[in-house]
């Protein structure tokens, strides 16, 4: 839960911290399984009725205070977007799909301006194996086979999840296999994070050794010397601190073999824990603090984060962090004593127990929550800060007849397709953009595979794309990274606040070379993050210093160098002159940096420079004249907060640069 906590505070040292929920996992299957395994041998069955009844009065009422607590909260004091956040997370919530919520309602989990019910995810899958595992423990029992086997078997389904899950990252970003139709277009690394079927292979581990333990295992371990026992339970500790530190949610190692290697590390300190008596770190996690710490865990994972985002605890702010976590610990104890314990052992529990009684207290709990949510609904307005005009289509003629580019994007169709991760902080893995059916081009025309590279303005530009933009670009794939710019560590500094935020952007040249793989050409647009002055430890660069300029030229080459490698030609998109105004998100501040024109000017030069440094194979397109009609700079229209851009926008700068585009790919 610590590791838990740390990484929601946006510690940048702990950048692995949800790695604690993989240790969760591998508890909980060890100790649910244990749990019925005890109850089958002492009493020849296993009641589900009262296991699930045990898991609904252990879990729901905490998880229904939260809920109530998170919709008063935003009713009354909530920006617009949090309201539409809620009103969309809270019934996957009280069902337990939270995780499959965010996964078809691509939702990324790995954004830096996070939903406030984020974390119920784990309780999803938590809740969906609390359903499914008891049947199958009894199926496996009723087998009458050696429960050593059984539990072999067991490991091997878990072993043959990691498998599966490291054969999916090398796959395609949106291309997940399945029913036709059922992931199209689902992330991949959203789904190898949140999905059940690639995070249950922990909980099989704990499931299996739990097997393993009543067949005799337990004995094993206690006859293992202290010392050695020591050994193990430490190392397999210090494996799990190490990958806490420096690991990347959003990359591929993680997947492949890390996140395993923490499964079977989290088992052993497990088995070191429960079966050797005298090991240190079995004396470590029986310490008073410790024991009250684990009671109050539960309660702690629900209150906490939305502590954390309602106080803004979230960006690695240590003044920020004590707070939260000092308004978590007792918001957490309040509901340890006076919920969460005399449901489980006081009147309240005896209650539940009375069938009668349980039966009308659930009926009424249900109806009043239900009552609550249409009352809810119906006082609160969805908000959606893309719902700026109308959608757009790509006018092929136009951008290829060199239309005036000061021109507006043709209107056209009912809906504008929502740029979930368009947003000025935040990480979005590559996904393809959703275009029009029916759309048919003509054969005689140029066309292109074109992904995007660079920022949240190149995320906004794909996620908005106008329809029957595939007449010219058939394949346009987003591997923008939203949040980053070319740097790899530290932050800039804004008149408003301080962003420090690059050091999730580390490697961000592989990431852009396997993104272009197999593309015509790539887009890079940038400049979002690079109007500021930089930021990293002590030393600091004021923007248009020489020695900026020097380092981010050397930092843009390394990128063209990444993708020039591949073999891709590269288009860079000229920086856009922004107009940044405060929008009702979290940390929408319209930072007067992005306004400076003269920055801007700055930035196009210093691109201009490095493009002359290659080939035809390197240039800089011009888009839309920004900067000199202030009439489309200020359309909210076209850029929904003055920087990114919805379905107009796209299409105009898309119409304005086509032409340029077709022509660096046939270079």
């Amino acid at each position: 839960m610590l590791l838990v906590v740390l990484y929601h505070a946006g510690f940048s040292w702990m950048s692995g911290g949800f790695f604690g929920v993989e240790v969760f996992f591998v508890v909980s299957g060890f100790l649910i399984t244990s749990l019925l395994l005890s109850e089958y041998d002492r009493s020849g069955r296993v009641s589900f009725r009262a296991f699930w009844v045990r898991r609904g009065r252990r879990l729901f009422p905490a998880l229904a205070a939260v809920l109530l607590a998170v919709m008063v909260w935003t009713a009354v004091w909530g920006s617009a977007e949090q309201v539409a956040q809620v009103r969309r997370d809270v019934p996957w919530a009280v069902f337990y799909l939270s995780n499959w919520g965010q996964i078809l309602g691509d939702i990324p989990y790995f954004t830096a301006d996070p939903p406030i019910l984020r974390h119920l995810w784990s309780l999803g899958i938590e809740e969906q194996w609390y359903v499914i595992w008891p049947v199958v423990v009894i199926g496996l029992v009723a087998l009458r086979r050696s429960r050593v086997l059984v539990g072999a078997l067991v490991a091997l389904a878990g072993v043959g999840v990691m498998l599966y899950t490291a054969w999916l990252e090398s796959r395609s970003p949106t291309v997940l296999g399945g029913p036709p139709g059922l992931f199209e277009g689902v992330d991949r690394t959203n789904f190898m994070y949140l999905s059940t079927v690639t995070r249950v292979s922990g909980l099989l581990l704990g499931a299996a050794a739990a097997f393993m333990w009543r067949a005799g295992a337990a004995d094993v371990v206690g006859r293992v010397p202290r010392r050695a026992a020591d050994v193990l339970g430490v190392a397999a500790l210090a494996v799990i601190g190490a990958a806490s530190i420096d690991a990347v949610i959003t990359e591929g190692y993680v997947y492949r073999w890390l996140l395993p290697l923490v499964s079977v590390s989290s088992l052993v300190a497990i088995v070191v824990a429960v079966g050797s008596e005298s090991s240190a770190v079995r004396a470590a996690l029986s310490r008073g603090p410790i024991v009250a710490v684990g009671l109050r865990s539960y309660g702690l994972y629900l209150w906490s984060w939305p502590i954390f985002v309602v106080v803004g605890a979230t960006d690695g702010s240590v003044i920020r962090f004590a707070w939260a976590l000092l308004m978590s610990a007792v918001v957490t104890e309040l509901s340890y004593r006076f919920l969460e314990q005399p449901v489980r052992h006081g009147s309240l529990g005896r209650l539940w127990g009375e069938r009668r009684t349980a039966l009308l207290g659930a009926g009424a709990a249900v109806a009043a929550l239900v009552g609550g949510l249409v009352v809810w609904y119906a006082a609160t307005d969805e908000y959606d800060p893309l719902a700026r005009g109308a959608a757009a289509t790509f006018d092929a003629e136009s951008a290829l007849g060199a239309a005036d580019p000061s021109s507006t994007s043709s209107a056209a169709p009912t809906t504008v397709p929502h740029a979930t991760s368009s947003l000025p902080v935040g990480t979005a893995p590559p996904t393809t953009v959703r275009t029009a059916p029916g759309a048919v081009g003509q054969s005689a025309r140029p066309t292109a595979d074109v992904v995007v590279l660079g920022d949240s303005q190149g995320d906004s530009l794909v996620t908005n794309a106008p329809y029957g933009i595939e007449v010219l670009f058939p394949s346009l794939l987003d591997g923008s990274i939203t949040g980053c710019s070319v740097w790899e560590s530290g932050g800039v500094d804004s008149e408003v606040t301080s962003y420090v935020n690059f050091d999730k952007c580390a490697g961000w040249q592989e990431r852009w070379a396997g993104s272009a793989q197999g593309a015509d050409v790539a887009l890079v647009a940038l400049g979002a993050w690079d109007v500021f002055d930089k930021v990293d430890g002590d030393i600091s660069l004021a923007f248009a210093s020489p020695e900026f300029d020097a380092r981010y030229a050397v930092a843009v080459r390394s990128g063209i160098d990444a993708v020039r490698a591949t073999g891709v030609p590269i288009a860079l998109l000229e920086v856009p002159c922004m107009r940044p105004i405060d929008v009702p998100l979290e940390n929408g501040l319209a930072l007067p940096e992005r306004g400076d024109d003269m920055r801007v000017a700055h930035l196009n030069s210093l691109l201009r420079s490095v493009a002359d440094g290659y080939g035809p194979e390197v240039q800089v397109v011009e888009g839309p004249d920004w900067c000199g009609q202030e009439h489309l700079a200020t359309d909210g229209d076209l850029r929904w907060d003055g920087v990114h851009y919805v379905a107009q926008g796209s299409a105009l700068v898309f119409e304005t640069i086509a032409a340029d585009l077709l022509r660096v790919a046939a270079s």
